[in-house]
């Protein structure tokens, strides 16, 4: 058994392959069926979200979590500006809402994260700002009531 090809597309180019792909299969399956069809991994790695199956090659297209969150907000920007029928329009919803519980937990670790560097940095800044003041008491002269 062969391991399938992976594809590399353009940020742009890849969340419209992404949306294609979605959107042309839930036209004609269920959620279910066009997410067991579509997604050939999830690995949850900021790197490689998931990978989608290509409707032409089949190849799997690696989706980073910048790509997850692109295609996110292309589906969500279709549904707004397009009329589905009821069943295809349902079908790509529960796709967003998939995709979201992929990449919403790696965008709250990356938030805390920050935040987590952002406090270390003001907490080391400051302690290396009262050093520097403890530096300079010791260096300073003392007067020694001599004239």
């Amino acid at each position: 058994m062969t391991q399938p090809k992976t594809a590399t597309l353009g940020p742009i180019h890849l969340a419209a392959e992404g949306s294609e792909a979605i959107t042309e299969t839930c036209g004609k399956q269920s959620f279910e069926n066009a997410r067991n069809g579509l997604i050939v991994s999830q690995t949850g790695l900021h790197e490689d979200v998931f990978a989608l199956r290509s409707r032409t090659s089949y190849a799997s297209i690696a989706f980073g979590l910048d790509d997850a969150l692109r295609l996110e907000d292309v589906l969500r920007k279709e549904l707004n500006e397009n009329q589905q029928p009821p069943e295809e329009r349902e079908c790509v919803q529960q796709f967003v809402g998939y995709l979201e519980t992929l990449t919403d937990p790696m965008v709250e670790q990356d938030k805390l994260a920050k935040d987590l560097d952002a406090a270390a940095f003001k907490d080391s800044t400051r302690e290396a700002q009262e050093e520097l003041k403890r530096e300079q008491q010791k260096a300073a002269p003392t007067p020694s009531g001599r004239d």
